[in-house]
């Protein structure tokens, strides 16, 4: 399975890329993403800032399981972690 992030599109009412998550996320952020398997078809997975710094969240569907869209969730906040 491969997978690719969804390319944001150019909203000119905004000035701004922009990607629709379906009133899932809430807050602006790099950290927001959606993964499709080909470009033009849906979601498998989208994450995203839904308040403050620390509040995201995660839909994922088939052909992924919970542990995988776990994996990749967190692996997108790699560098925000800080044990120290």
């Amino acid at each position: 399975m491969v997978l690719q992030n969804r390319p944001p599109w150019w909203n000119v009412e905004l000035n701004a890329f922009v990607l629709n998550f379906g009133g899932r996320v809430k807050v602006a952020s790099v950290k927001n993403f959606q993964l499709v398997e080909q470009p033009g078809s849906d979601h498998v997975m989208q994450f995203g800032r839904i308040e403050g710094r620390h509040s995201f969240t995660v839909d994922f569907e088939w052909p992924l399981s919970p542990v995988q869209a776990f994996g990749i969730a967190i692996s997108s906040l790699q560098s925000k972690i800080s044990f120290g």
